[in-house]
């Protein structure tokens, strides 16, 4: 019986020894499945911080130049207009050289200019002091971020800075339809290249564009400056009405009176 007692326990021992080490084996794959699912964890919440430390890092960098001016322009995407800082549309037009001036007027001077991207624009650099100057500014910007209307002059954007206030147009090549009607600067000089044709669409644009601005827009949006200086031209001769700063808002019930003083240009206005 002895030995039959010794070879029982033997195979007794043998299974606990299986047993404990089969345990064993998956204890370790246990502990390592949990080691990698950790450090996997880890590394994601490493990289995690690491990306959020350096978009906060650009963040960071982005407004120190754009307070020194030296960075792109910011998109206002509730507006859909750009937001310039001074240095950057200094830039632009080259100092505001006078070789870039493409316009004068009681606002200031209008330059051409260049931005990063390439993109052509012309840059109103507005120096009427006082209220009327900020109300002028603030009116054009109002308007012109809300009205869509391919026969009306499209703000890129604008600026307003340390007391500079400057608007920025799309560029249009051939300028005020005034420097085409009388090309010697006055009514009796020079000879007009505008053919029949161009004249009749140039006309009908500009009256689509006051169309827009009467019947389109609520309330109504009333120019009060109205003239051919304020009428410009692309590339191709298609008319855009601009110089919003004298515009005034309708009444936005039908029929509805509005009351406005004489403003515009003299010999624009009717004399009542």
């Amino acid at each position: 019986m002895g030995p039959t007692g010794d070879g029982g326990g033997d195979g007794a021992g043998l299974v606990v020894i299986i047993v404990l080490a089969a345990a064993a084996v998956v204890s370790l794959l246990v502990a390592f499945g949990y080691y990698c699912y950790i450090r996997n964890k880890v590394s994601k919440h490493l990289n995690k911080l690491k990306r959020n430390n350096e978009a906060l890092e650009k963040a960071r960098s982005a407004v120190e130049e754009e307070e020194e001016g030296e960075v792109g322009p910011t998109v206002v995407t509730e507006r859909g207009v750009q937001v310039f800082g001074f240095k950057q549309l200094h830039s632009a037009t080259g100092g505001f050289a006078k070789a870039n001036v493409v316009g004068n007027g009681s606002f200031g001077s209008v330059y051409r200019g260049v931005l990063p991207e390439g993109r052509k624009v012309a840059v109103k650099l507005m120096d009427r002091a006082g209220k009327q100057g900020d109300e002028e500014f603030k009116m054009e910007v109002e308007l012109l971020t809300r009205l869509r209307c391919p026969h009306l002059l499209g703000l890129v954007g604008y600026c307003s800075d340390n007391g500079h206030r400057l608007l920025v147009y799309e560029y249009m090549a051939n300028g005020g339809l005034q420097e085409h009607l009388y090309p010697d600067g006055g009514s009796c000089g020079g000879v007009s290249k505008l053919d029949w044709e161009t004249r009749m669409r140039i006309a009908l644009e500009a009256a689509k564009g006051l169309e827009y601005l009467h019947e389109h827009v609520n309330p109504p949006v009333i120019h009060r400056d109205f003239k051919s200086s304020n009428i410009l031209l692309d590339r191709n001769f298609h008319a855009k009405v601009s110089d919003f700063g004298l515009a005034k808002l309708g009444s936005d019930k039908a029929g509805g009176h509005v009351s406005t003083r004489v403003l515009g240009t003299q010999g624009y206005v009717a004399p009542e």
